[in-house]
């Protein structure tokens, strides 16, 4: 039995449907391909692409769009090039790119799927990811030093055991947490001065001012440390600012102490 013809306006639903129907499979196997992988696969590697479609993250260029002062301080510094700095990717590589170490170099690692959101540490790795209600709902960060910790923690360790660490100086006190930069010259000993006004002015300090110290050449010490120790935030970076007996070797011949005196 033939079934009739149809007619144009019958081909062109049909047609119409068809189409849909192969749109929607496309939909669903791209999602399948977007969400879908394993945690063990290894990580997408990192773009310079700022746009996510993870959660609600956005990007660095959205809050440009209202922050584009506290966005310029940050572009240049190593937060922002967290995922590109070649010493870190020869590392990755070396280690078999394992997704664990985008969880401090990109922002918004997911430990069940081994992805991040975003390249680098981002605006939203320290303020969470992007509020729809915001400005209104607030993305301030708490000014806790474990924030910072959490990527740094060796420098953590030796802050909690540093007389800053015991009356509360935490790291936003002496450092900007956009530019990443001292909040005073390091050179010039302003930004210990403003709390160590006594010491800087006692006749050791003094001498060692006169032949052009710092207060940073033997109180931050940074023995060399393995490229692993640096970029898994394991190194030794001074924050206990104890200036030992190890760092008076490198200008004196003798060590004050056991009734030797320093040169």
């Amino acid at each position: 039995m033939e079934h009739p013809a149809l007619t144009p306006l019958e081909q062109h639903i049909h047609r119409l449907v068809v189409a849909a129907a192969a749109l929607i499979l496309v939909f669903i196997l791209g999602l399948t391909f977007l969400f879908g992988h394993h945690q063990t696969e290894k990580p997408l590697l990192p773009t310079r692409n700022s746009f996510s479609f993870f959660g609600n993250y956005q990007s660095p260029d959205r809050c440009r769009e209202c922050h584009p002062e506290e966005y310029a301080e940050w572009a240049g510094t190593v937060h922002a090039q967290a995922s590109f700095d070649p010493i870190f990717q020869v590392y990755l590589e070396a280690a078999g790119r394992p997704g664990e170490c985008f969880a401090c170099h990109a922002t918004g690692y997911d430990t069940t799927t081994g992805q991040f959101a975003l390249a680098g540490v981002s605006c939203e790795a320290c303020h969470g990811p992007y509020r729809p209600g915001h400005p209104e709902a607030t993305m301030v960060v708490a000014a806790s030093e474990t924030l910072c910790g959490a990527c740094h923690p060796s420098t953590l360790q030796e802050w909690k055991t540093s007389r800053h660490g015991e009356v509360g100086i935490r790291c936003g006190d002496c450092h900007e947490v956009h530019s990443q930069k001292t909040r005073a010259a390091v050179i010039t000993n302003e930004l210990c001065a403003g709390c160590h006004t006594n010491s800087t002015q006692d006749p050791i300090h003094r001498n060692h001012i006169a032949v052009g110290l710092h207060c940073v050449d033997c109180h931050l010490s940074r023995p060399a440390s393995k490229v692993e120790s640096a970029i898994s935030g394991h190194a030794i970076t001074g924050h206990a600012f104890v200036a030992d007996r190890g760092v008076c070797g490198r200008c004196h011949e003798t060590v004050p102490g056991n009734g030797e005196t320093s040169r």
